[in-house]
């Protein structure tokens, strides 16, 4: 009688965690948002959306190692890749000249001209693939516009698309945006050149004080060349640039 007993019990419990797991499957069914396939024909926007979130991801990885240029001119070899001088003098003794007044607006343009001929590809792309699905498509002109904003990077891109089949759909304008803290490792890069240019010196270990989330490090070449890393320590991301100031001549 006591074994029937038990086993009636485990049987209860049996059911009850199969009620369990049943109830929070189907909570999990009900409350998960329904999601689209990132495709031409369904969802055009997100399409490009994605086209230009990897693009941008692109070219801010490559310029954060080059000290702000997708192709460096004016730079020093560091570590197998050419970064370019923020600052630079030739002469020794005397403090550098910045190269980058307008840096923010420098790496918007930068970001703007590499993803340009990538995104007109993607929308070529597109075209092809709603032509294929029995789409006519109407494409105008395209003006792209990067802006470098606080922990993010946004690029718009304002175009013109008609796609038809039936009924007309029209979008005119296309968005995207990259949690990347370029905006803010870019002032302090500015900061460090404007008083390597006055000064012929940035005081890394006083800064850092002040603003913590921050990490400099400052390494001195051969050559007189200054290499600075920067580094937002919550996200791990990173931006690095050249100084030539106040150069010593060798075995000073």
């Amino acid at each position: 009688m006591k074994n029937k007993q038990n086993k009636a019990q485990v049987t209860i419990f049996i059911i009850i965690a199969l009620i369990i797991v049943v109830a929070i499957a189907l909570i999990f069914v009900v409350w998960r948002k329904p999601t689209l396939p990132v495709s031409p024909e369904t969802n055009p926007e997100n399409y490009i959306e994605k086209c230009i979130k990897e693009s941008t991801e692109e070219a801010i990885s490559i310029l954060s190692e080059q000290g702000g240029d997708i192709k460096p001119e004016g730079s020093v070899m560091y570590k197998s890749k050419n970064i370019t001088y923020l600052c630079y003098n030739a002469n020794f003794y005397k403090p550098c000249i910045n190269q980058r007044p307008l840096f923010i607006e420098h790496i918007e343009e930068q970001i703007t001209n590499y993803i340009e001929p990538k995104m007109q590809e993607c929308f070529s792309s597109l075209r092809t693939e709603l032509e294929k699905r029995g789409y006519a498509v109407e494409l105008e002109e395209m003006n792209i516009t990067t802006e470098l904003q606080t922990k993010k990077v946004v690029v718009t891109i304002d175009r013109k698309l008609e796609m038809t089949k039936g009924e007309t759909r029209r979008f005119e304008q296309f968005k995207a945006q990259v949690s990347w803290p370029l905006y803010d490792l870019a002032k302090i890069t500015m900061e460090i050149a404007n008083q390597e240019a006055r000064y012929c010196n940035f005081d890394a270990l006083g800064f850092m004080i002040i603003y913590p989330k921050y990490d400099i490090e400052k390494f001195r070449t051969g050559d007189s060349d200054t290499i600075y890393t920067l580094k937002d320590t919550p996200t791990g991301k990173e931006f690095i640039f050249a100084i030539r100031s106040c150069a010593m001549p060798a075995g000073l």
